[in-house]
């Protein structure tokens, strides 16, 4: 019986330091599962950071861009303007020197016409 009384403190301490072995390799392994946690939320953190500034920097592009746009398209509306006015410009020099020339040939027709006529009829006297 001595031994049994023996053996039973024994078991019971056993089966603490067990549990106790069990609970420290749980605790340890929580441990170590929050630290894999810290630095995923770590890592997915920076990767956020990272995208953030190149959507910003991409956002600052993009309004560069469409700002420059904006002054080109002013430019070009500026050049088309200029150049409508010197397409008119040149249109109506055209129909001026199409009425001159319209003219002189308008004169030049009624004189061989007349030179024609005053040949085929010699003047009578």
């Amino acid at each position: 019986m001595s031994v049994t009384a023996t053996a039973r403190p024994l078991d019971r301490r056993r089966d603490r330091a067990t549990a106790a072995g069990d609970a420290a390799e749980k605790a340890r392994a929580a441990v170590a599962d929050l630290d894999h946690q810290l630095e995923t939320i770590a890592t997915l953190t920076a990767q956020q950071r990272d995208s953030l500034r190149r959507a910003t920097d991409e956002a600052a592009r993009l309004e560069r861009s469409l700002k420059a746009a904006a002054q080109r398209r002013a430019e070009l509306v500026k050049d088309r303007r200029k150049a409508v006015a010197r397409a008119e410009k040149a249109r109506a020099k055209a129909r001026t020197a199409e009425a001159k020339y319209d003219k002189e040939m308008l004169a030049e027709l009624v004189r061989r016409e007349k030179e024609r006529d005053r040949a085929s009829h010699p003047p009578k006297g």
